[in-house]
């Protein structure tokens, strides 16, 4: 009950509403879900929070700034008074140009550190690849990929394979939905499908019917298929090399597109560092699809795929007898155990 799931806020009726910290929660939390519970009411609303680029927080704060109707207000550290100059020089020796721009002086320029794909998305919006037309032809066809989350949220992202690179025309999030509303969606939307990409784990059969979702899909005449199983790392490593060939329909993939700003690494507070992998939060499920889109887009535009397996992986021709691949896994262990001492 809270930001990570906004659906569930749907239906009531507020005087006045603080949200804090705004550029970390789902983008749509505003729009569709607070500001209707405060229209009958005439209700009042206070965003606060620190700047981590060009969000939804920068938004409704450029917003703010250019209407009669809101109070804005930035207080950085240097004109405030709040924290004298000594504390203000020691904070600053002690923290990122970037880090210092953003936490103390409000800048929503600075660079938000631990994110994957910020950099690249704001350089997208420099070259024009954020389209406010619709992007959408019928005269190709449409793929899908998804993130499918039982108890986190399903993520859909939608494309066409374009002679210059390709067109991402849409983008749907749901949470706590049966497939059978995924169903619905993917009908309603009127797009003639040629694949429909799934996670490897679409494969795994539910105690509740005794299918997988792969056999349900298919069941709806879904054309379906299975993402390549590679580690979370080489589909992040996809990603960086296809969004620069990729052209948003701004309208209707805003939200992902703000997951996607927002996807960043883990961060250990006790060694005040970045871990190797993504924190899990509300922009994870948009991602994780994009990850799954990527791995398979890359191929229409020539990208060559990172296939090798994990280090950890024992891959051996094939006659290897069972026999010998316990010896060489006993063998690695032995070396292992060698290294640690």
């Amino acid at each position: 009950y809270g930001s990570d799931n906004p659906d569930a806020l749907r239906g009531l009726y507020l005087d006045g509403v603080v949200i804090d910290e705004f550029g970390d929660c789902r983008p749509n939390l505003w729009h569709e879900v607070v500001l209707p519970t405060l229209a009958d009411r005439k209700g009042w609303a206070v965003f606060i929070g620190t700047p981590r680029g060009h969000n939804a927080f920068h938004a409704i704060n450029e917003l703010a700034k250019g209407s009669d109707d809101w109070f804005q207000k930035t207080l950085k550290a240097s004109e405030s008074g709040i924290v004298d100059d000594a504390e203000l020089m020691a904070m600053r020796e002690q923290m990122s140009e970037d880090q210092y721009a953003a936490e103390l002086e409000c800048s929503f320029d600075a660079a938000v550190l631990g994110t994957y794909y910020a950099q690249i998305i704001e350089k997208l919006e420099k070259q024009g690849h954020m389209s406010k037309s619709n992007l959408y032809d019928p005269e190709f066809p449409v793929n899908a990929a998804a993130d499918l989350g039982f108890s986190d949220s399903t993520a859909f992202w939608f494309w066409q394979h374009r002679p210059d690179g390709i067109a991402m025309i849409d983008h749907h999030e749901a949470q706590g939905q049966p497939l059978q509303y995924y169903f619905d969606l993917l009908d309603g939307l009127n797009y003639t499908y040629e694949t429909i990409w799934l996670p490897h784990d679409a494969r795994a059969k539910t105690l509740q019917t005794g299918r997988s979702t792969v056999e349900q899909f298919i069941e709806q005449d879904f054309p379906v298929r299975i993402v390549p199983q590679l580690s979370v790392q080489q589909g992040i490593d996809a990603a960086r090399l296809v969004l620069p060939h990729v052209h948003f329909d701004k309208q209707n993939t805003l939200a992902g597109v703000e997951a996607l700003r927002a996807y960043r690494r883990q961060y250990n507070q006790l060694t005040k560092s970045f871990a190797d992998k993504p924190l899990h939060d509300w922009a994870s499920d948009s991602s994780d699809a994009f990850r799954y889109l990527s791995l398979v887009a890359r191929t229409s535009l020539n990208i060559p795929a990172n296939d090798n397996p994990e280090k950890d992986a024992i891959i051996k021709p094939l006659g290897y007898t069972l026999d010998q691949l316990f010896e060489d896994n006993e063998h690695k262990k032995s070396v292992h155990e060698t290294l640690r001492i």
